[in-house]
């Protein structure tokens, strides 16, 4: 599961790219609200913004978004404000809606962007009662009079947005109206048009391809040898971020979103399995006219790139995988990941949501498949090298089996390291992934 930071950071960074309006200076403060108590009924949210833009960049906004268990977005639950510039009088925004069945938070973002005088005030959360009546539920400093000169955000999440950029400062004003009183204030200088490529969605190096009834999305990025990269389950493109510009200066890198994810959408009711996707990688291959390519696989990613190797040893130079399976059993996969992913599954088909159908059927394939015969990997003629964390959810004997199947596979632990060293700690990853790519003849 990724940290609420990481989380945060892609919300912000798809809400922004709508926007068209990126700068180098933009910050995402977020409110969070407990709504445990309060689910099924009615809420109204509501705060006061004033923006005093320099250029024709600056401008603010709102978003709100329900988070359910283990951070999970409750997407049909966003809403968003219009772009606020310029307002020289204050503007009050309000939000409207039901709190969801699975709610455990509500996450208000005050989104800035560009250059000028940003103001926050008065936020404040009612929930309607039995009776018809709204009530006004208390808000740690939701007028900002717990603040202090020193303590400018206190009561706010994601600060680090704003803390770690050297042209954006948060202050606390005093004003004269008296149902003002403080006033958060952020001020922004010398920004600058933010043109930094978000992977999955730089429509500059993105294409379709029709792929076994869909149309499957992918992005490439350099020159030389191809370089395929398969993301994990629930993943996308973006998966890869720390690793695209560093593969692409020696490799022609082709990112791929696996069906049903990122921009390859299947509104299809059939079960996924890992012999569709490697089938729907064959026809990428063959549409691109490409044999003999270089493979790295994450997770999900790599259990295709093991069945790909395996049935069409022609297609593939040189193989890597990071944290592959051959079954879902409890030889394979820690027992707390499984029981999590069956408990999750039943209560999101207890919730029965059309928009949750391809959740259901990814997790679905995650504790039905994948059911690789070992003997299989035998028939793996690419150079290969099997990598998993030491700490990861994969055991580490059965990605011993997996290495010890494939011939003169290369085996790698790396020490301390989660299933999720790809963002965790993408320098080691990378420089694994480069040695072996680099060096292995």
């Amino acid at each position: 599961m990724k940290s609420i930071l990481s989380i945060l950071l892609i919300v912000i960074c798809t809400y922004s790219k709508a926007q068209l309006k990126n700068s180098t200076n933009d910050i995402a403060l977020v409110k969070e609200i407990d709504l445990k108590k309060y689910r099924g009924q009615a809420f109204k949210l509501s705060a006061d913004v004033q923006t005093k833009a320099i250029d024709g960049l600056g401008l603010a906004a709102f978003m709100v978004l329900q988070v359910g268990d283990g951070m999970s977005f409750l997407e049909q639950s966003r809403k968003k404000s219009d772009q606020i510039a310029n307002n020289q009088s204050w503007k009050t925004c309000t939000f409207e809606g039901i709190i969801e069945d699975g709610a455990i938070k509500l996450w208000l973002y005050f989104l800035t962007y560009g250059n000028g005088d940003f103001y926050l005030d008065n936020i404040r959360f009612q929930i309607k009662t039995a009776d018809g009546t709204w009530s006004a539920l208390p808000l740690f400093n939701g007028n900002f009079e717990n603040s202090t000169i020193k303590s400018p955000l206190k009561g706010l999440a994601n600060t680090k947005s704003l803390l770690k950029k050297e042209n954006v400062v948060a202050t606390i004003i005093q004003e004269p109206n008296p149902d003002r009183s403080r006033v958060l204030k952020i001020q922004s200088i010398n920004a600058l048009p933010d043109n930094r490529i978000v992977y999955g969605l730089n429509r500059k190096a993105g294409n379709y391809i029709r792929v076994n009834g869909i149309k499957m999305y992918y992005e490439i990025y350099g020159d030389g040898e191809p370089l395929v990269l398969l993301h994990g389950n629930g993943g996308s493109i973006n998966s890869f971020s720390a690793q695209i510009p560093a593969f692409s200066k020696h490799y022609k890198v082709i990112a791929i979103d696996t069906r049903g994810q990122g921009k390859s959408k299947d509104v299809n009711s059939t079960s996924f399995s890992y012999n569709q996707f490697a089938d729907d990688l064959k026809v990428l291959l063959d549409s691109l006219n490409l044999k003999n390519v270089n493979l790295l696989g994450w997770s999900d990613g790599g259990n295709t790139g093991l069945i790909l190797a395996s049935q069409y040893p022609s297609y593939i130079k040189k193989l890597i995988t990071m944290g592959a399976n051959l079954n879902p059993s409890e030889d394979a996969l820690s027992k707390k990941i499984l029981t999590i992913t069956k408990r999750d599954l039943n209560k999101i088909k207890l919730e029965n949501k059309k928009e949750d159908l391809v959740t259901i059927r990814l997790m679905e394939m995650l504790l039905k498949e994948p059911n690789i015969n070992p003997e299989s990997l035998k028939s793996i003629t690419a150079k290969t090298m099997i990598i998993a964390g030491e700490k990861d959810v994969i055991l580490e004997k059965h990605t011993r089996l997996i290495a010890e199947s494939i011939p003169h596979a290369k085996l790698n632990i790396l020490k301390a390291q989660t299933h999720f060293v790809v963002e965790e700690n993408p320098e080691l990853f990378n420089q694994a992934v480069l040695e072996f790519l680099l060096n292995s003849n």
